[in-house]
């Protein structure tokens, strides 16, 4: 039996997110698949996921969140195993991210890359079309080594003076998204929604700001397995 078909009758369904990380689905639903990722576990082979760009959970309690994220993925895909590399690559613009990530994977060898791009190139004033440019070609190199590829747009962050700068360069990863068929997570619409859902109910019954931004590793866990049982 594959690994698709277990997690199918083990139950492992697509809205089982963290207590305080629940999202609209449309924020987790990518327009394509992860071709090398199912591949691979059907085989019953590892999936080495490769993070581009910050750790996965932020600078603090980086190992906590990569042993949730990779906690989540096993609950969520029973018999699949998961090798991450997340030892946390400095904010970058992409295009220097792009350069990075080519002599990287020579090294590492992932099966699936998970790219955190737009705050740096958003907190540099970069030009979105530039960038839009750099996520394409990107996906497009990816795609020539048949490596999975998932984008996540930055996170939002209410009540500062560069959040309209952030919202330019998310506009433009959605766009680039949807045009060239490139797996989007959105974190940015997630973690607004997070917030507003917050500020909604008394503080005793939601998560705190900084826990919220704690979620990536379920929303990234929930988007894998969607893209995996599609």
């Amino acid at each position: 039996m594959t690994v698709v078909a277990l997690a199918l009758l083990v139950g492992a369904g697509p809205v089982t997110h963290a207590q305080g990380c629940r999202v609209p689905e449309v924020y987790l639903k990518m327009p394509g698949d992860l071709s090398r990722t199912v591949r691979l576990a059907d085989r019953g082979t590892p999936v080495r996921i490769m993070v581009v760009g910050p750790r996965i959970g932020g600078p603090s309690f980086s190992e906590k969140k990569r042993n949730r994220l990779l906690q989540a993925l096993e609950q969520k895909l029973p018999g699949m195993d998961f090798d991450l590399v997340d030892e946390g690559r400095g904010a970058v613009p992409a295009a220097k991210g792009f350069e990075a990530m080519r002599e990287e994977i020579a090294t590492v060898r992932p099966d699936l890359v998970l790219w955190q791009v737009g705050t740096p190139d958003a907190l540099n004033h970069a030009d979105p079309d530039a960038l839009g440019r750099t996520l394409v070609q990107a996906a497009d190199w990816l795609r020539a080594q048949s490596i999975d590829l998932i984008l996540i747009d930055p996170p939002f962050v209410p009540n500062v003076l560069h959040e309209p700068l952030y919202a330019r360069m998310v506009g433009k990863i959605g766009e680039v998204s949807a045009q060239s068929n490139i797996n989007l997570l959105r974190r940015y619409a997630a973690t607004q929604h997070l917030d507003n859902e917050r500020r909604k109910k008394p503080s005793s019954d939601v998560v705190d700001a900084p826990l919220q931004q704690s979620c990536l590793p379920d929303l990234v866990a929930e988007a894998i397995y969607r893209a995996v049982m599609r």
